[in-house]
């Protein structure tokens, strides 16, 4: 028992050993120049480019900035992120409605004291419709002015997909006249299809559903359009494969912390279901859902209509698995993907000597995440009223002499290391409970 009590303090004392030693150029596997000159004391801001951050792990631990003699040089790296103020919204007065078999009209008032309108949000019951919408402004119940021509509908007989709202450039007005019109009736006892793999629309000359509209909300512009700055990349280098059931599942690895992705298809018309898997590191690697949605493109009129693109969050390793559920129609054509990010800046400060240029390093996942003091007032919140310089870098490099880190200390070393001392906190609790049974035992 007494040796047993040395064994977890020596194994933290191993682990603990295991940090990395000072880094150099060559323990990275790409380079790009920052041109100079760089003056110590003053920011410089570079914005990370999609190569650079392909190459990299998903939270940019190994990027290291050295100046020529090959020391380290403060840096920090932020998202571009500016929170937008949230949008206004006004509910609109119905002053007049006035309906006949097919159409429908009103007239909405907008509050005196409302901001510019940009768009507005139909509340309705109804299902399985399609409406052609006409808007006009007026400041004065008299002169009509047309805005815009439109469709809102909603297909969830056949597949989940709705559009109940229109939007268009902010206008400053006191009244909305809204016409809706019922295009989908065809002649008479006569059903006009629309069917094009697995995606059916069909109507009938039966008499439509009365078409109900609970309320009209209006909703203007954020009165910040400061949003996130995105960036993207286009990815063509990625595996596909067709499983079993006839699914197309796309792989692939990428080192861009993603906030959507999206495909490009030479398909005229599609509708499908996705769904994104990436891998999660605790005690073990495993896969879990980053997000499900559904791709489509076909036409609607003189209008098309798609989403090629799903909003998600990226893995912890950088490998994903693009799940696209076919049914019993043929694989769509994917030709490329489009990787979306928040930008990345980083923020670099010389400390004591002007440098005649500077070296950006990146591509090692076996490194620790660095720590400057920069990062303590240059922060996501006031990083815009640093006065600083962008530096564009310059082509990459490969370094040819590429070395790994000696004793690297990585999230991958962190989990070995963690299921190594749960197993010997787990053997020590045994050997003790076998202790005290056995004294137990003799005792009796």
């Amino acid at each position: 028992m007494r040796r047993s009590r040395f064994i977890l303090p020596l194994l933290l004392f191993f682990c603990l050993a295991a940090a990395t030693g000072p880094l150099k150029p060559k323990n990275f596997q790409y380079a790009r120049t920052l041109p100079g000159p760089l003056k110590p004391g003053n920011i410089y801001r570079i914005i990370l480019p999609g190569e650079v951050l392909n190459h990299t792990t998903i939270d940019q631990r190994d990027i290291r900035v050295f100046s020529p003699d090959e020391t380290l040089i403060p840096f920090t790296i932020l998202r571009e992120h500016k929170p937008a103020v949230s949008r206004a919204q006004y509910r609109l007065k119905i002053l007049d409605f006035n309906a006949s078999k097919r159409m429908c009209s009103m007239i909405l008032e907008v509050p005196a004291t409302a901001q510019p309108i940009r768009m507005l949000f139909f509340s309705t019951p109804n299902r399985d419709f399609r409406k052609s919408i006409s808007i006009s402004t007026s400041d004065d119940r008299k002169n009509w002015t047309p805005l815009l021509n439109e469709s809102i509908f909603d297909f969830s007989q056949n597949v989940d997909l709705r559009k109940t709202s229109v939007s268009f450039n902010p206008i400053k007005c006191r009244w909305f006249r809204i016409q809706l019109a019922d295009v989908e009736l065809p002649p008479e006892n006569e059903a006009i299809q629309l069917n094009y793999k697995g995606l059916k629309f069909s109507s009938t000359g039966k008499a439509s559903t009365p078409f109900r509209i609970n309320s009209v909300t209006a909703s203007t512009r954020a009165r910040s359009t400061e949003t996130d700055t995105s960036d993207t990349i286009k990815l063509t280098n990625f595996d596909t494969k067709t499983d079993a059931a006839g699914n197309t599942i796309l792989s692939f690895s990428s080192g861009i912390p993603i906030s959507s992705i999206a495909i490009e298809t030479t398909n005229p018309v599609f509708y499908r279901s996705v769904s994104l898997k990436g891998e999660r590191i605790t005690l073990d690697r495993h896969d879990i859902s980053l997000a499900r949605g559904t791709f489509y493109k076909f036409s609607l009129g003189n209008k098309t209509q798609q989403r090629v693109s799903l909003a998600t969050q990226p893995s912890d390793t950088g490998n994903y698995k693009l799940t696209i559920f076919n049914g019993d129609n043929a694989p769509l054509a994917i030709t490329a993907l489009r990787l979306t990010w928040v930008r990345r800046n980083l923020f670099l400060i010389p400390e004591t000597n002007p440098l005649k240029d500077a070296v950006l390093c990146y591509g090692n996942p076996k490194v620790p995440a660095p720590h400057f003091d920069v990062a303590r007032f240059i922060r996501p919140d006031n990083w815009e009223q640093h006065n600083s310089t962008t530096i564009k870098p310059e082509p990459p490099v490969r370094n040819t002499d590429f070395q790994q880190a000696e004793k690297p200390w990585t999230p991958e070393f962190s989990r070995i290391a963690l299921i190594l001392i749960v197993l010997m906190l787990a053997a020590v609790l045994a050997i003790w409970l076998w202790k005290l049974t056995r004294q137990a035992g003799q005792n009796g």
